[in-house]
C-alpha cells in the first residue's frame, strides 16, 4: 500500500490543474489512425492487447510493473503465521512478504487496416522473504535466524500475438486476439536455502522462477466504444497451458480475467481512467522436481505445493493517461495505474496482493 498516497496525490493534483480547460470535442465516429492521439484512446496501462492500429502503423512501448504481497490467505480469510504453523498442513516455513518488479518492452505493427501484431518481451526482478516455525527449528537449519530471504532476477517469457479488428460501426469497434507465450524464462533458479548442516543451493518453487516453463495460448476479445470525451471498453482474456508438464514436471493452471474500464478526457493531453478486473486460476498441476518439499516434522514451505496455487481475486484500477498531441513529443504517451484489492478467494495457503503499480511510456508513429 506503500504507492497508493503518491499515486492518489497525483491524481488529484493533475485533475485539479486541468479543471480550468472545457473538455476537447473529440470526433465521434473515429477511426484507429484517427484516435491514437486521444488520451482516452487506450485502456489503463496494464492492460495488454485493449487496441489496434490503422494499416502501416507502428508503436513501441515500455511498462514498469511493482507488485507488492504481504499477508497470508486461506481461501477468503486472512491467517497469521502462528495460525499457519498449527494448521493442518504440517508446514515449517511460511511466506511473508514477496516483491517483483517487471520491466516490459513491446512493439506492436499494423501490416493491414484489420490486422496488428504484437510482441513483449520482459525481464523480472523477484524477491520473497520467509519466516520459520520456532527458534528451535531455525537452530537446527539456519543458524538460529528466523528469517531468510531468497532472489531471483532474469528474462522472462515472450509472447507474440495477433489481433484483428473484426468490428467497426460508427464509434464501437472490436477485435479479437490470438497469442502463444514462449517459455523463455528460466524455471531453473536457485538459491541459498535453509537445511541441515547450513544452507545450500537449491532449486527454488514456481513462484520465484521467471516464466512458465510452458507453450500457452494467449486468446482474448476486446470491445470499446468512443464518445466525445470519453470511452469505455472491456476485455476477456486467457492463458490456456499448452502443455501437461514442463520440464521440471508441473504447469501453472489456466487463467481467465474479464475487464472493464472507463476513461474521461479532462483536456486534450489529459484523461482520467477507472475499472474492475476480476481473475481467476487454477491450481498449479504436478510436482515440483528437486523443490524440497520435508523440513523439520512436515512440510516445507507451502509454495512448494501446488495446492497452494490459482484462485480468485477482484482489483480496482485507477489510472492517469497523459499525452503530448503535438510538437516535439508529439504522440508520445505516459500512463499510470494502481490496482488495489478488493476481494480475495485463494486457494490453500497464499500471501494476497497488496498494491500493483504499473508505469508506461508509448510512442505511435
Amino acid at each position: 500500500m506503500r504507492y497508493l498516497k503518491k499515486t492518489l496525490t497525483l491524481f488529484i493534483t493533475l485533475a485539479a490543474s486541468s479543471t480550468s480547460h472545457a473538455a476537447p470535442a473529440f470526433p465521434c465516429c473515429p477511426t484507429d489512425k484517427d484516435t491514437v492521439a486521444r488520451p482516452d484512446a487506450h485502456a489503463p496501462i496494464s492492460v495488454m492487447g485493449d487496441h489496434t492500429h490503422g494499416e502501416g502503423q507502428w508503436m513501441l512501448s515500455y511498462r514498469h510493473m511493482s507488485m507488492e504481497m504481504e499477508n497470508l490467505r486461506r481461501g477468503d480469510v486472512r491467517v497469521s503465521s502462528e495460525e499457519f504453523f498449527l494448521a493442518d498442513g504440517g508446514y515449517t516455513v511460511a511466506p511473508e512478504w514477496m516483491s517483483m518488479n517487471m520491466h516490459m518492452l513491446g512493439i506492436m505493427y499494423a501490416p493491414t487496416e484489420r490486422l496488428t501484431l504484437m510482441a513483449m518481451g520482459n525481464y523480472l526482478e523477484t524477491e520473497m522473504t520467509h519466516e520459520i516455525v520456532s527458534q528451535t527449528a531455525a537452530i537446527m537449519i539456519n543458524g538460529g535466524e528466523t528469517k531468510f530471504t531468497t532472489y531471483s532476477r532474469g528474462l522472462g517469457d515472450l509472447k507474440v500475438s495477433a489481433l484483428y479488428r473484426f468490428y467497426l460501426v460508427e464509434n464501437r469497434k472490436a477485435h479479437f486476439g490470438l497469442g502463444l507465450n514462449l517459455p523463455t524464462g528460466s524455471i531453473n533458479k536457485k538459491d541459498k536455502l535453509p537445511s541441515m548442516g547450513g544452507a545450500t543451493e537449491q532449486q527454488m518453487p514456481a513462484s520465484m522462477q521467471l516464466g512458465s516453463g510452458t507453450f500457452d495460448l494467449l486468446p482474448s476479445l476486446t470491445f470499446v466504444e468512443q464518445f466525445k470525451d470519453w470511452s469505455w471498453g472491456a476485455q476477456a482474456n486467457g492463458v490456456l497451458r499448452l502443455e501437461n508438464k514442463n520440464s521440471n514436471n508441473y504447469r501453472y493452471g489456466h487463467k481467465l480475467e474479464l475487464l472493464w474500464w472507463i476513461g474521461c478526457n479532462l483536456a486534450q493531453w489529459l484523461s482520467l481512467n477507472g475499472g474492475l478486473s476480476y481473475n481467476y486460476s487454477d491450481e498449479l498441476k504436478g510436482v515440483q522436481m528437486s523443490v524440497n518439499r520435508m523440513g523439520g516434522n512436515g512440510r516445507s514451505v507451502s509454495t512448494a505445493f501446488g495446492e497452494n496455487y490459482g484462485g480468485h481475486h477482484l482489483d480496482l484500477i485507477l489510472g492517469i493517461n497523459l499525452i503530448k498531441p503535438t510538437g516535439y513529443l508529439e504522440n508520445h504517451r505516459l500512463a499510470f495505474d494502481l490496482r488495489l484489492p478488493i476481494w480475495h478467494d485463494l486457494n490453500g495457503y497464499q500471501l494476497e496482493a497488496d498494491s500493483v503499480l504499473t508505469f508506461g511510456w508509448q510512442k505511435a508513429f
